[in-house]
């Protein structure tokens, strides 16, 4: 029994000793991107940053640390923060490899002013705040010569440059946009000269001798009519429409004119509404379905 004790409290002691903790894993840091070849996008990450089927990136709204700068970017522009100043960039947002997004833009009258961003899908986390993961991180060029990198939320929309061409011989009987050939220029003039902040149109109608009523809709809801000559082309008289008076099929769809740049439409279908084959005046927008 005299060997056998020392044995057994070896054996307790062993049993009572404290593993020593693992090491708290580190934080992540956004994964460096060459402009060359973009990052690999982790299963996590891609799956942060898929979209409803049927919807693309429209935009990114991206942010660094050290130097510390924001860039909002769109279709077409881009708006760059730095605590320095701010500054608007025309440009292109295009589609690369492995789910990638390039912008390169440069500052109206000042073309050596040129910011660059290279968007690639990656788990993104800001080096300088708590919270979750962003689903892409940022590479930037800035018109300083310096260079950042951050992290990206986006804007998903239907992918309005893939959308199908308005083809009015197609539409249905209900349907008011069968009325297009006949009213294209009433409804492009009262949309730009009716004296209404016009947001969308509505709906638009033929009437008894030679006029047409186009129904305008403004940034806060309000709907006007605008009649006009179809003969002439002037506008006779614009007048508010009561609430709740509606046409038959109003609103399906709606008319968005082309402006800067093409909306964000998250729901619903959409048909490009071209002249002359190449440019895009506008889109037909079916909200069926829409919340």
């Amino acid at each position: 029994m005299k060997r056998a004790l020392p044995l057994l409290l070896i054996v307790l002691m062993t049993g009572c000793r404290e593993e020593s903790p693992a090491p708290a894993p580190s934080t992540p840091e956004p994964a460096a991107v060459s402009p060359d070849a973009p990052a690999e996008p982790t299963a996590a990450a891609t799956s942060a940053a898929l979209p409803v089927p049927g919807q693309v990136p429209r935009a990114f709204l991206c942010r660094g640390n050290e130097p510390f700068w924001s860039l909002d970017i769109r279709a077409d522009s881009a708006l760059l923060k730095t605590p320095e100043s701010e500054a608007d960039f025309d440009g292109e947002l295009l589609a690369g490899s492995g789910g990638s997004f390039r912008f390169q833009g440069s500052v109206d009258g000042a073309p050596d002013e040129i910011v660059e961003a290279l968007v690639s899908p990656a788990q993104c986390f800001d080096t300088m705040a708590d919270g979750p993961a962003s689903p892409f991180s940022a590479q930037v060029s800035l018109p300083d010569g310096r260079a950042g990198s951050g992290c990206c939320t986006a804007e998903f929309g239907l992918d309005l440059a893939n959308a199908p061409v308005f083809d009015a011989a197609a539409q249905g009987p209900d349907d008011w946009s069968r009325h297009w050939p006949d009213l294209a220029d009433s409804i492009g003039h009262c949309a730009r000269d009716g004296g209404v902040a016009t947001d969308v149109i509505t709906t638009a109608w033929p009437m008894n001798r030679g006029k047409a009523v186009v129904r305008l809709r403004d940034t806060g809801q309000a709907r006007f009519d605008c009649r006009v000559d179809l003969g002439t082309g002037k506008i006779e008289a614009v007048s508010a429409v009561p609430e709740g008076e509606l046409q038959p099929g109003e609103a399906q769809p709606v008319f968005i004119p082309a402006r800067q740049g093409p909306p964000v439409l998250d729901c619903g279908q959409v048909q490009r509404v071209m002249v002359g084959g190449d440019a895009v005046v506008g889109y037909l927008h079916y909200t069926a379905g829409c919340g």
